[in-house]
């Protein structure tokens, strides 16, 4: 990925392939595939997620705040939101290599994918209030 990526799009598309991979279901067979592809999953997320919150933190928020500094507190929630979702997907991925996938995981992975989807909405609100501007996207 290039210098001029999205990271909002691309966080958006991990979260959509987690969210595939999840609907398949962990099978009751080849469980090693699946496992392999949630972590790839995984690693796509972890690089889109550290790329978004580059962006934000090299100057986006910054900007918000500028325009309005009434933004503060929602900016420092999202930021703490993306420090504690990294820490979630890293634990996952050092999870799949020292215990044997089950339910939980799947509960887990469901967890992540929603809070990327929060994460995601939150950042835009946050735009939306400092430009009056919608970046568009569901929801």
């Amino acid at each position: 990925m290039g210098e001029n990526t999205d990271w909002r799009i691309e966080l958006n598309r991990a979260g959509a392939g987690l969210q595939e991979l999840l609907a398949e279901g962990m099978p009751a067979d080849n469980l090693d595939d699946w496992v392999q592809r949630l972590e790839d999953q995984l690693g796509q997320l972890s690089r889109a997620l550290t790329g978004f919150c580059s962006d934000c933190d090299l100057g986006l928020f910054d900007d918000c705040i500028e325009l309005a500094p009434r933004l503060v507190p929602q900016v420092n929630k999202i930021r703490n939101e993306q420090v504690q979702l990294q820490a979630s997907v890293q634990h996952q991925i050092d999870r799949l290599h020292t215990q044997e996938p089950d339910s939980s995981l799947e509960r887990s992975m469901a967890d992540i994918v929603h809070r990327v989807d929060q994460l995601n909405h939150h950042a835009v609100d946050v735009v939306y209030s400092a430009y009056d501007t919608d970046l568009g996207g569901p929801g």
